[in-house]
């Protein structure tokens, strides 16, 4: 049934016009993302050290649930795991997948710094970058598989891109100003301050300059430039309301146990 909805919908974007024109192109269904990302979350349960620090995992767990409830995915199932790698990266994978590496968390001076980050990697879940462009790669009778868990090669291999930062993971300009743009209303939505987004940008490109293989894969799959910096400074003016927490009880603790 879903395999036929699947080629129903192909069909039907062929029809009107749209495999080639990039954004939005989904053949993916909202309910079927949340399926896929549960397939990949355990691939990459296999793949990369996660942190089990009750209290690391509460708070980032509490403070993705705090944006998340802003938005328009908030009756969804999300979940905020803690990666223990010294890198300063962070990714998302279809379904509500979020992930934040300790190297992030050490990197970031305070808590709008680390939710700056977490607000842009919900975004693109928000957005449903990563299944548009899955949607774009794979053939009909692929992806249908994939949804169904009938390909469990494709799925390692697609879960091994991901964290790799391979073709997958990596987002287009246009994807990453889409993921700015809604990141900062949901985390000043949420109470933070949004001008943790660009001081934690600012940082990832001081470190590329002082330390590049600490952020190559968070360049690598999100392109930083100061434009899209400034870009951010100039949305932050356009809030209706800026929130000003910047820091929290919680953060000093995260940061000491990580």
């Amino acid at each position: 049934m879903k395999q036929s909805r699947l080629a129903l919908s192909f069909v039907l974007v062929l029809a009107l016009g749209c495999g080639g024109s990039g954004g939005d192109f989904n053949l993916i269904s909202l309910e079927e993302e949340w399926q896929l990302g549960q397939q990949l979350s355990q691939d990459i349960a296999r793949q990369v050290p996660l942190n089990n620090d009750p209290t690391v995992n509460a708070y980032i767990r509490e403070m993705g649930q705090r944006i998340v409830s802003q938005t328009n995915m908030a009756n969804l199932p999300w979940n905020f795991h803690v990666v223990n790698d010294n890198e300063i990266n962070a990714f998302a994978i279809p379904g509500g997948h979020v992930y934040i590496h300790t190297g992030l968390i050490k990197a970031a001076s305070n808590a709008s710094e680390v939710a700056g980050v977490m607000a842009h990697e919900i975004s693109h879940v928000l957005a449903r970058h990563s299944t548009e462009q899955i949607s774009r790669q794979y053939g009909i009778s692929i992806l249908a598989g994939l949804v169904l868990g009938q390909n469990p090669g494709v799925l390692q291999q697609l879960a091994a891109q991901i964290v790799a930062g391979g073709a997958l993971a990596r987002f287009s300009r246009s994807a990453e100003e889409e993921a700015d743009a809604l990141g900062l209303q949901a985390m000043n939505l949420a109470g933070y301050n949004p001008n943790g987004m660009v001081t934690m940008f600012r940082k990832l490109l001081q470190n590329r300059r002082s330390s590049p293989g600490a952020v190559e894969r968070f360049f690598s799959t999100h392109p930083l430039t100061e434009d899209r910096i400034q870009d951010t400074q100039r949305r932050i003016q356009t809030l209706p309301q800026r929130s000003t927490i910047t820091n929290d009880a919680g953060f000093s603790q995260v940061k000491a146990r990580v």
